[in-house]
């Protein structure tokens, strides 16, 4: 039986895996408006989808897989008691925010969807996982089993539990925001680079915005857009440099 069925048949109230749209009807945040744009090219003719809904705390994040490795057989037991009574769904719309893919920067280079000021779905988010990961490790599987062991009865409630991914949730998804205003932004630094511009300045952090990664120094470089040209996806936030 796989956790998730064995979660089921439990009766778990808490949630921590994708449930078909459900992330995608809940999502009220970031760019979720606009799920396709018109591709009027010859080869394609049809709707291109430029947007992906993101489970702020990802689904790997909160699986027992991010376990810290020295966890007993009984902490793990006393966590999964502890998410069992957790009222917390990760299909929520808390824990769930619209990011542009690269196809909304192709079609709509003008903004006009108002992707600007959020990274892309598309870039770094494995790197975004791993740091995500660690901070699940730290801050919540860490913390559950310390008030066991100090025995902080009133940290180990459901409700004391569900504040942890509450909290969780509220905190990247404003790391989120914030890196796709970074350096004026992903409007500002898409403009610059079709422009033509060159200032020293901006050559080495044009990309970040549109990155996932955290820290800002695991951010992968990226190849920038060619000046002048319509935004071919071969060119735009290509494969890293590094």
């Amino acid at each position: 039986m796989s956790n998730k069925h064995m979660e089921e048949a439990n009766g778990w109230k808490f949630k921590r895996n994708r449930d078909g749209d459900k992330h995608e009807k809940n999502c009220s945040d970031g760019y979720y408006r606009t799920l396709t744009i018109r591709d009027g090219t010859e080869k394609t003719r049809g709707e291109r989808r430029v947007t992906e809904i993101h489970h702020v705390l990802c689904v790997h994040a909160c699986s027992d897989e991010t376990f810290p490795p020295a966890f007993t057989p009984e902490e793990i037991d006393f966590i999964h008691k502890s998410l069992a009574i957790t009222d917390w769904d990760i299909n929520g719309s808390g824990n769930n925010i619209g990011l542009p893919k690269k196809w909304a920067y192709v079609l709509d280079t003008g903004n006009t969807t108002q992707w600007g000021g959020l990274p892309c779905h598309q870039v770094d988010h494995d790197i975004y996982l791993d740091a995500l990961e660690l901070w699940m490790a730290e801050n919540v599987w860490d913390k559950i089993a310390e008030n066991k062991k100090q025995e902080k009865c009133e940290n180990m409630a459901a409700e004391s539990v569900k504040n942890l991914f509450e909290c969780g949730s509220s905190e990247w998804k404003k790391f989120l925001k914030k890196r796709g205003m970074d350096h004026g932004g992903t409007k500002a630094c898409l403009d610059y680079c079709l422009t033509g511009s060159n200032d020293p300045a901006k050559e080495s952090v044009w990309h970040i915005p549109f990155s996932m990664a955290c820290p800002e120094s695991d951010v992968r470089r990226r190849v920038k857009p060619p000046a002048g040209a319509s935004v071919a996806r071969k060119h735009l936030l290509a494969a890293a440099v590094k």
